[in-house]
């Protein structure tokens, strides 16, 4: 790659210019908007050269090759220019995949990714093991992978929009956790989302290991996908598998190479909840085959208090408990986020709109929460479908200090104000956590 075209100047694809510019590429980054400020001088300075403004076909004269940030579709008029003059398209994990010495843990799905890649980069660092944790997790994959030597590992977060674009990726060890609707506004159909995410295995061979969720509906087609060219072992909280991961009794067990390795109990995890346990084993599970030692492991499920912005206690006002769930950015999340209580529930939701079905969402709503303030970009769908479905207690708010008063004003003492908006951040906010954080900012100075 001597020509290089980076569209997107955000975290990945800042982190590709950084690493390409030292790789003796000729980089130009391309973005709609300039928000770099100071931020371009130093990749000025590393040769790198930035077009901003309306992104055409001009911008491919010369390159042989675009790298895409998570955020540019295949529908991108630039990234079709490419296509139809034969120009290599790649994500930046693939990028990053090119660069790196170390083995790659890959973690994709729905929901638990966050938790389930945290998880396996702490197992990874007790056992004193070189690692980074990058991707989707908020660190450019190309730019930290060139940190760890050959003998480390990578625990990489891997979303849809990353693998999209991948070539030659190649995962030693990969989890599919689980896939429910989400990011229709990208993918258009649940076909192309699962198609999606099955990247993660499509380079792998005998000696990679894919873990599958035994209890998912897309599994079937997953398994006989991958098992022609890859080892597939299941995961399951249910029942014991042949090979996998899995609850045996009430102790989390990993079964791989003709052993049984019992971790440990449910009790002893400060994580509780399937959604939490199926996260626990699947880190362990990519931990132990990366070679991580099974004590490393152990201490890690049992310190594990979980993440900031996901089901995270924010403050008791006059007996009104406040809990900060932003990290909840689709349907499903959201359904896990409700399902943590059983006081009542005042719901905080809405934000930008990902265009998945809700219906069923809002049924679960009205039976399960007492009140339901909606706010962004999703908040007039929203709530057409909560009247629809026959709730009653609703309403609409202008900003995120609006909603929290609202719903302060709703709630009764023993209630729950729950920030789970079932939508991602990006009409009103930067990220889910720039969200989450304005909310406790918001609820720790109410009177």
């Amino acid at each position: 790659m001597k020509n290089v075209l980076i569209l997107g100047a955000g975290i990945s694809g800042l982190g590709a210019a950084r690493v390409l510019s030292t790789h003796g590429a000729n980089v130009v980054v391309s973005d709609l908007a300039d928000q770099l400020g100071h931020k371009k001088e130093e990749f000025i300075n590393a040769g790198v050269q930035f077009c901003f403004g309306p992104q055409g076909d001009v911008l491919l004269d010369g390159m042989d090759t675009v790298v895409v940030s998570p955020a540019i579709p295949a529908e991108n008029p630039v990234v079709r220019g490419a296509v139809k003059r034969g120009i290599p398209v790649i994500s930046e994990v693939e990028l990053g995949y090119r660069i790196t010495k170390a083995p790659i843990l890959g973690v994709t799905g729905t929901n638990g990714k966050t938790t389930t890649t945290t998880l396996l980069g702490k197992m990874i660092k007790k056992a004193g093991i070189p690692c980074v944790v990058a991707g989707n997790i908020g660190a450019s994959l190309s730019l930290e992978v060139s940190k760890v030597p050959a003998n480390g590992l990578i625990a990489a977060e891997l979303s849809s929009f990353q693998l999209e674009f991948i070539d030659t990726f190649k995962p030693k060890a990969a989890v599919i956790l689980n896939i429910t609707p989400d990011h229709m506004e990208r993918h258009h159909t649940m076909e192309a989302y699962v198609d999606a995410k099955a990247r993660i295995f499509e380079n792998m061979d005998q000696d990679g290991a894919l873990l599958l969720n035994e209890n998912d509906p897309y599994t079937p087609d997953l398994a006989a996908r991958a098992r022609s060219h890859t080892h597939v072992y299941m995961l399951n909280t249910d029942i014991e598998v042949e090979e996998g991961a899995c609850i045996i009794g009430d102790m989390l067990t990993i079964k791989a190479g003709g052993k049984t390795i019992p971790l440990v109990t449910t009790g002893k995890l400060q994580l509780k909840g399937k959604q939490n346990y199926e996260d626990c084993l699947a880190a362990a599970f990519l931990a132990y085959i990366g070679g991580v030692p099974v004590e490393a492991i152990r201490d890690v499920l049992k310190e594990f208090t979980g993440l900031e912005h996901r089901i995270e206690f924010v403050r008791k006002l006059h007996g009104v408990s406040y809990v900060n769930d932003s990290k909840a950015t689709n349907v499903d999340a959201a359904l896990k986020g409700i399902n943590a209580f059983t006081a009542p529930i005042i719901l905080i939701a809405g934000g930008h709109d990902k265009e998945t079905p809700i219906e069923g969402f809002m049924k679960y709503v009205k039976e399960h929460t007492r009140h339901l303030v909606l706010l962004g970009e999703a908040a007039n769908r929203f709530y057409d479908t909560a009247v629809k479905v026959g709730i009653t207690s609703l309403e609409k708010a202008d900003s995120m200090e609006d909603a929290v008063k609202r719903a302060q004003k709703a709630a009764h003492e023993g209630d729950v104000v729950l920030l789970s908006p079932a939508c991602s951040s990006f009409d009103m906010f930067s990220s889910y956590e720039e969200r989450g954080e304005v909310f406790k900012n918001i609820v720790n100075h109410l009177k």
